[in-house]
């Protein structure tokens, strides 16, 4: 399999996560010749998914290093070990015998419920739609020996009045908001109202300029103020709003990664 039919396949991926998606293509940057076809594949990575940071901070990566193939593989591994230090950090958010509900299907609240399920008596996962990716997420957890129930995306209010906490993941973490799936916000009102923890689990590979997210190129995506939320929870453990943005407001994406020119 060559590179391009790598990041094709990548850039088609519509069941995946974000950091799973951009692990993939990393593997067919690392496979690219021309610094060129890299500029093309990483700008037509970020089109097919504007609103996964993975893919533009991957972009970013390798357009900036000069050994192109190299800094996509280093990428590539670094997201393996950021998931796992996410899920360890995860704890931090976790009372004992925690009830939790969660909205969409994130690969990190997966790991971290099943890897700290001593600690959780029960999940609510939101039906999730469009899409409907929350069933599959209950079914994975229940594989995994945890108690779980299905709920309409509606419920999430009566639900969180017997919750002790919510947990989602993100495809992005701004200087402003967390962009994550559609009716990510209600959750989080509803958590606020609750008085119970609203925690975004995302890896600072998610971090991403404000910048970069069009509304209108992701429909099925929102953004979620930092103000809604009580802290995002990183490798590096938990991080409030002020260094939220501290960290965004470093980064930089090269000129290259942001021009629109159509793949090959």
């Amino acid at each position: 399999m060559d590179g391009w039919e790598i990041v094709r396949r990548a850039a088609a991926d519509r069941r995946s996560g974000a950091a799973e998606i951009a692990v993939t293509a990393a593997e067919g940057l690392a496979l690219l010749g021309a610094r060129r076809d890299v500029a093309r594949a990483a700008r037509h990575l970020v089109k097919a998914h504007p609103a996964m940071a993975p893919l533009w901070r991957l972009g970013a990566a390798t357009l900036s290093a000069r050994d192109h193939r190299e800094a996509a593989r280093s990428f590539g591994e670094a997201l393996k070990i950021e998931s796992e230090g996410v899920v360890r950090s995860a704890e931090w958010a976790l009372p004992r015998r925690a009830i939790v509900v969660t909205h969409s299907a994130s690969s990190n609240v997966a790991a971290a419920l099943t890897a700290h399920k001593g600690r959780v008596t029960r999940v609510y996962c939101t039906v999730s739609l469009p899409g409907g990716e929350g069933r599959a997420l209950a079914r994975r957890l229940a594989r995994a020996g945890l108690e779980v129930e299905v709920i309409a995306d509606a419920a999430v209010g009566r639900v969180c009045e017997e919750a002790d906490v919510a947990l989602v993941g993100a495809d992005a973490i701004t200087d402003e908001a967390a962009v994550n799936k559609v009716g990510t916000t209600p959750l989080a009102l509803a958590a606020m109202h609750a008085e119970i923890g609203f925690y975004v689990l995302a890896g600072t590979s998610k971090f991403v300029p404000s910048r970069v997210w069009r509304p209108e190129a992701a429909p099925e995506y929102e953004a979620t103020p930092l103000a809604l939320i009580d802290a995002v929870v990183t490798e590096r453990g938990p991080l409030g709003t002020a260094a939220v943005r501290r960290a965004v407001r470093r980064l930089e994406l090269p000129r290259a990664l942001t021009a629109r020119k159509a793949p090959r």
